[in-house]
C-alpha cells in the first residue's frame, strides 16, 4: 500500500477561534491477494473449437465432433451443459482451479474539509465533509473472484465500502442563562447544556447478482468461487424509485433466460457496484443539566435522543435477480432510541 496526503491548516479571528483544514488524502494498493478461477476459457474459444458430445473423448478413434458452443447459445440454467467444456479447458482433467493470486488493485481518492468555531464557555461547533472516492478490482481476498479471468478489469468497480459524500457536524452550546449564579435560581435554570450530531451520507454500492447463465463459454457455472453478473441494460440509478418495495430500477438487468437461446452477443456484461445504495441520513441530540457543589463535585442529569426526527435509513437491498424480493430493502436501520442518565464527578 502507498499513502500520500497534502493538507492545509489555518487559524482565523482573535485567539484562533476558528480553524479551516483542507486536505487531499490518496491511497493505492498493488498486489493485492484475491481469488482467481485457474481453469476458465478465453471468450470466443469455445465458438471456435469442436467438441466430442455424449460420453465420448476426443481420445477416441475417429470421434465425430461438433461445435462447443454455437452462437446465440449459452450454458448453465437451461442452455447446454458446462461438463462439454472440460475438452477445451486450459488444464484438462479439472474443472474449477481456484487460486489466491497477488495481482489485484485499489486506489482511493478524497477531498477532506473541517471546519471548527470555538465559543466562550465550552461552546464550539465542528462541521466535516469528505468527497471521496475508492475504486478496486476485488473486493476482498478470499470470497470474490472476477468473473472473467482474461479481463479482469471488468470487475473494477466501486470499492465495498465506498462512499461518495459524508457530511458530519457536531455542536455543543453551553447555554450563558444565568452560568454563573451560585444561588437557588442559578442552580435551577442555569447550569444547561445542548449538544448534537448531523450525519449525512450517501449510499454504498451493490452488485447484480443471480446469473445463472454463461454466454461467452468461460466455463464457471459451476465454479468454486467464481460466477456471472446479469447483463445490464440500462442505469438502473436513473429514475430510480427509492421506495422500499422497488428500491432502483429492476428492469435494468436481464433476467435469465427460459429458452436455450440468449439474445444478443455471447457476453455477459454486468459491472459491479453499479448500483447506490441507500443514503444515511441521522441527527443526534443530547440535553444536560448540571448541578456543582462546591468548587469540585458536579452532579449531571442528562437526556439523549439518538435519530431524534425517526428518519428511516434504507440499510441493505435485494439485488439477486432470482430472488422473490429482488429490488426490495430487506434491511433498515436506526430506530429512534432515548435514553436518560445521570452522572456525578467528583
Amino acid at each position: 500500500m502507498q499513502h500520500w496526503s497534502f493538507e492545509v491548516q489555518r487559524q482565523f479571528g482573535e485567539q484562533g477561534k476558528t480553524l479551516l483544514s483542507v486536505g487531499y488524502f490518496g491511497s493505492k494498493g498493488t498486489h493485492l491477494i484475491g481469488a482467481y478461477e485457474l481453469n476458465e476459457i478465453a471468450p470466443g474459444v469455445a465458438l471456435k473449437s469442436q467438441c466430442a458430445s455424449g460420453t465420448s473423448t476426443l481420445q477416441t478413434p475417429g470421434v465425430v465432433t461438433v461445435p462447443c458452443q454455437v452462437a446465440g447459445t449459452y450454458f448453465g440454467g437451461s442452455g447446454l451443459s458446462s461438463s462439454i467444456l472440460d475438452q477445451i479447458r486450459p488444464y484438462r482433467g479439472y474443472r474449477s482451479i481456484n487460486i489466491i493470486t497477488p495481482q489485484f488493485n485499489s486506489n482511493y481518492h478524497s477531498l477532506q474539509t473541517l471546519a471548527q468555531r470555538r465559543f466562550s464557555g465550552a461552546s464550539q461547533i465542528n462541521v466535516a465533509y469528505t468527497w471521496a472516492k475508492n475504486l478496486t478490482d476485488n473486493q476482498n481476498d478470499r470470497s470474490n473472484a472476477p468473473m472473467n479471468s482474461y479481463n479482469t478489469r471488468l470487475d473494477r468497480g466501486r470499492a465495498t465500502l465506498d462512499r461518495r459524500h459524508i457530511f458530519t457536524a457536531n455542536y455543543i452550546y453551553d447555554v450563558p442563562l444565568l452560568r454563573n449564579r451560585h444561588d437557588l435560581a442559578g442552580k435551577v435554570l442555569g447550569g444547561w447544556e445542548i449538544s448534537g450530531i448531523v450525519t449525512l451520507q450517501s449510499g454504498l454500492p451493490f452488485s447484480p447478482l443471480g446469473a445463472n447463465y454463461d454466454a461467452a463459454g468461460l466455463g464457471n457455472i459451476p465454479a468454486l468461487i467464481a460466477g456471472n453478473r446479469p447483463n445490464t441494460l440500462c442505469d438502473p440509478n436513473a429514475n430510480a424509485p427509492h421506495l422500499f418495495e422497488q428500491y432502483f430500477n429492476t428492469a435494468c438487468f436481464q433476467v435469465n433466460p427460459t429458452t436455450l437461446t440468449i439474445p444478443g452477443n455471447n457476453v455477459n456484461t454486468g459491472g459491479r457496484g453499479t448500483i447506490n445504495g441507500p443514503p444515511t441520513k441521522r441527527v443526534d441530540f443530547s440535553l444536560f443539566k448540571n448541578f456543582r457543589f462546591g468548587e469540585s463535585v458536579v452532579f449531571q442529569l442528562r437526556g439523549e435522543a439518538f435519530n431524534v426526527f425517526n428518519h428511516t435509513n434504507f440499510r441493505t437491498i435485494v439485488s439477486t435477480i432470482t430472488s422473490a424480493t429482488y429490488g426490495q430493502v430487506s434491511a433498515v436501520r436506526d430506530p429512534r432510541t432515548i435514553q436518560i442518565g445521570a452522572k456525578l464527578s467528583f
